[in-house]
C-alpha cells in the first residue's frame, strides 16, 4: 500500500518533496555504481593506465592509449629495453605519444629485412612473455607455459626432470629472465630452460622480436650515465657542437676525434658484448702471441684448459662461439682489452640494417626518395622501431584490445586452476555448510515453536547471547578444541563451528509460529508422524525463509578467509578466498580487482537466479 494517496501526490508540496526522495535515491545508486564501474574498469588495466580513474579504458576508443599499453608489453614493461631500443628518453610509458609520421617505405624495408637476412637469434629479444612481477603474464608467457606443458604431457614433475627444474606449480614456470643481450655479462650456460626458450622464440613470428639497438646502449645507457643526460655537459668536456644525444652513431670503427675515441674504446672493452665485436683477420698473429705467453708456450697447457687436441698455436683460430662459458671466452675477453682497437670493428642489427639497404638502393638518393628521408650517408640509418612498432600496433589492434581486456581474467582463472584444490575445497565447503545449516537449525527451532517448551525464550535468549561476541574472539578457543580433537586440515574443522547459529534458530522460529496450527492438528488426525509434519508442512512451507538461510550459510562459507586459514593451514585445504588472498599480496592492482570481481560471481549469480524466492523469505514473515 502506497504511503502518498493518488490525490495527496498532485499537491506542489508533495511533488518536490517527491522529486527530493527521487533525486536522493538516483544520487545514491550513482555514488554505488560508478565505484563499481571504476574497478571493473581497473581489472581491465595494467601499470601504464591503472591510475586513470575512468569508466571505459581509455585503449579501447584511443589509439594513442593502445599504443602506450602496446610497447609497455612488447618491451616487457621495462623501461631500459624501450628507451635503448628506440633511441627514446622517456621517463615512464605513460609519458609515450604515437610517432609524428610513419614512414611506409621504412617498415617495408624493414620486413623485407627480417625475412631475407639471418640474424642472429640473440640479436633480438622476445617481447610479451613477461610482467615486472612475473606473477600476471601476457600473450606469450602464457603461451610459452602452455608449450612447456604439452612438451611435458601436462605433468609437472616430468618438466622438471627434463629441464632440472624445482618447481611446485606450474604458475612458477615463466620464460627466464635473461642479462639484455647487448650486456657485456650475458653468458650462455648449458641450461636447458634456456635452449628451450631459444626454441620457442624461434617459432614465433617476428613482429614479437624487439631488436638489439647498439646505438641506444652507446648513447642512453653509456653516454648519458657517464656525462649525463644534458648535452651540454657532454660538449663542454669534448669541445663539440652537438645539439642532442640523438645525433650520436656508434661507428662501426674506432672515430677519429680522440676524445670520442677514448669513449668508443672503453665502451667496446667493458661495456658492449662480445658477440658484437669483430677483431680483424690481421691481428691474427697477435693472438698467438698472446696465447703463447699466457700459457708458457706449453700447448698442452691451453688444450688442458680448452679440452682440445691442437698440436701448435699456429692452428688456433678466433673462436666462433662467443657467449658460452669457458677458458676460451675468458682469454678471447682479454684479447679484446689487449689488442689495439684499430684491429677491432662493431657488427650488428643496425650495421647489418645499413648493409642490406646499401646493396638494395646503391645510392642514397634512391633510398631518401624510397624513406621520405635526408640521410647524409648509409651510416646514419637507424633502425625504424618506432615506425615498426606503431605499424604492428595498428595491424593487430583487435588482438590487442581483447588480450588487454582479458590477460588479467585468464591470469586469475589460471592462477585458481593451477593451485592447489581451492574451487573443490570451496565447492564441497560450502554444500556441505548448507546442507548442515538446513538441517540442525531447522530441527531447533522446530522443536521450540511446535513444542511450547517452557524454557524456549530462555534458551533464544542464550542463542541470541552468543552474537554478542565476535568471530575473532570465539577463533582462539573454536581453534583449540578442533585441535584437541584432531579435526585439523579437515572439512570438520571448516563446518562445525558454524554449524548452529543463534540468530537463523530465532529467525526460523518466528517464521514456523506464523504457519497455522490448524494443519498440524488435521496431520495428526490422518496420521501424520512428527517427521511428516516437519518435512511435508513446515520445510515445504518454509521455502522463502529457507532460501535466505541457505543464501547466508553460503556467503559464510564462500567468503570465509581467516577461520578457513588457521584451522587449514595445509595448502592441500585451502578454500578459494585464502588462494585469491595469497594471489592478491603479490599481484598488481588491476589483478587484485579483477580476482575480486571473479569472487563476486558466484554470489551475484545466485542472487539474481533466487531473488523472488529470497525476497518472499524476507517479505513474508514481516506481512505475517
Amino acid at each position: 500500500m502506497s504511503l502518498l494517496q493518488t490525490k495527496g501526490k498532485k499537491d506542489l508540496e508533495t511533488k518536490i518533496i517527491l522529486i527530493i526522495m527521487y533525486s536522493f535515491l538516483i544520487i545514491g545508486g550513482i555514488t554505488m555504481i560508478y565505484p563499481f564501474l571504476v574497478m571493473i574498469s581497473g581489472s581491465l588495466k595494467s601499470g601504464v593506465d591503472i591510475y586513470d580513474y575512468d569508466t571505459i579504458p581509455k585503449y579501447f576508443y584511443s589509439d594513442e592509449a593502445l599504443y602506450r599499453k602496446f610497447i609497455e608489453t612488447k618491451y616487457n614493461e621495462l623501461l631500459t629495453n624501450y628507451n635503448i631500443n628506440s633511441r627514446d628518453d622517456i621517463s615512464g610509458f605513460a609519458a609515450l605519444t604515437l610517432p609524428e609520421k610513419v614512414h611506409k617505405g621504412r617498415v617495408k624495408d624493414w620486413q623485407e629485412f627480417i625475412e631475407k637476412v639471418s640474424l642472429p637469434n640473440t640479436y633480438s629479444a622476445l617481447g610479451h612473455v613477461w610482467s615486472y612481477n612475473n606473477m600476471m603474464l601476457p600473450e606469450l608467457g602464457r603461451k610459452y607455459r602452455g608449450w612447456l606443458k604439452k612438451k611435458s604431457d601436462d605433468s609437472l614433475e616430468k618438466y622438471n626432470n627434463l629441464y632440472d627444474a624445482f618447481n611446485t606449480s606450474w604458475l612458477t614456470v615463466n620464460y627466464p629472465r635473461l642479462t639484455p643481450f647487448y650486456n657485456r655479462g650475458f653468458k650462455l650456460t648449458d641450461s636447458k630452460a634456456i635452449d628451450s626458450a631459444f626454441e620457442f622464440k624461434l617459432e614465433q613470428p617476428k613482429r614479437y622480436y624487439f631488436y638489439i639497438s647498439l646505438d641506444g646502449k652507446y648513447t642512453r645507457d653509456f653516454l648519458n650515465y657517464k656525462y649525463g643526460r644534458k648535452i651540454e655537459d657532454y660538449n663542454k668536456l669534448h669541445g663539440t657542437k652537438y645539439i642532442s644525444y640523438d645525433e650520436f652513431i656508434l661507428t662501426g670503427k674506432i672515430p677519429k676525434n680522440e676524445s670520442e675515441r677514448k669513449d668508443w674504446v672503453q665502451f667496446v672493452h667493458e661495456e658492449l658484448n662480445l658477440q658484437f665485436i669483430k677483431v680483424s683477420p690481421q691481428a691474427k698473429g697477435i693472438y698467438e702471441e698472446f696465447l703463447k705467453k699466457k700459457y708458457e708456450g706449453k700447448i698442452t697447457f691451453l688444450n688442458k684448459s680448452y679440452k682440445t687436441d691442437y698440436r701448435s698455436f699456429e692452428e688456433i683460430q678466433y673462436p666462433e662461439d662467443v657467449l658460452h662459458v669457458g677458458s676460451r671466452l675468458v682469454d678471447w675477453d682479454l684479447f679484446v682489452k689487449q689488442v689495439s682497437p684499430e684491429f677491432i670493428s662493431l657488427t650488428g642489427p643496425e650495421f647489418m640494417w645499413q648493409d642490406f639497404l646499401r646493396a638494395k638502393y646503391n645510392n642514397l638518393e634512391s633510398l631518401n626518395q624510397a624513406h621520405e628521408s635526408n640521410y647524409t650517408s648509409f651510416e646514419k640509418v637507424s633502425m625504424p622501431t618506432k615506425d615498426i612498432d606503431y605499424n604492428d600496433m595498428k595491424t593487430h589492434s583487435r588482438q590487442l584490445r581483447w588480450e588487454f581486456a582479458t590477460r588479467n581474467y585468464v591470469h586469475v582463472f589460471q592462477y585458481l586452476l593451477l593451485h592447489g584444490r581451492g574451487i573443490w575445497n570451496t565447492f564441497v565447503f560450502c554444500g556441505l555448510t548448507i546442507l548442515v545449516t538446513l538441517i540442525v537449525n531447522p530441527i531447533a527451532a522446530y522443536s521450540m515453536s511446535r513444542f511450547n517448551l517452557a524454557s524456549t525464550y530462555k534458551i533464544l535468549l542464550f542463542l541470541l547471547a552468543t552474537m554478542a561476541f565476535p568471530p575473532m574472539v570465539t577463533a582462539i578457543p573454536n581453534f583449540l578444541l578442533l585441535k584437541e580433537l584432531g579435526l585439523l586440515n579437515t572439512f570438520w574443522a571448516l563446518i562445525l563451528p558454524g554449524m548452529v547459529n543463534g540468530y537463523t534458530i530465532f529467525l526460523l522460529k518466528g517464521f514456523f509460529d506464523s504457519i497455522p496450527k490448524e494443519l498440524y492438528e488435521s496431520a495428526m488426525l490422518d496420521g501424520a508422524s512428527e517427521w511428516v509434519m516437519f518435512w511435508d508442512i513446515t520445510m515445504y512451507l518454509s521455502k522463502p525463509i529457507l532460501a535466505v538461510i541457505s543464501l547466508g550459510a553460503f556467503n559464510a562459507a564462500y567468503g570465509a578467509f581467516m577461520f578457513a586459514l588457521i584451522v587449514c593451514q595445509d595448502e592441500k585445504m585451502w578454500t578459494l578466498m585464502v588462494w585469491l588472498y595469497q594471489l592478491q599480496q603479490q599481484s598488481h592492482q588491476s589483478v587484485i580487482f579483477a580476482a575480486l570481481i571473479i569472487a563476486a560471481i558466484p554470489t551475484f549469480t545466485i542472487f539474481v537466479f533466487a531473488q523472488k524466492l529470497i525476497m518472499r523469505g524476507i517479505v513474508v514473515p514481516i506481512e505475517k
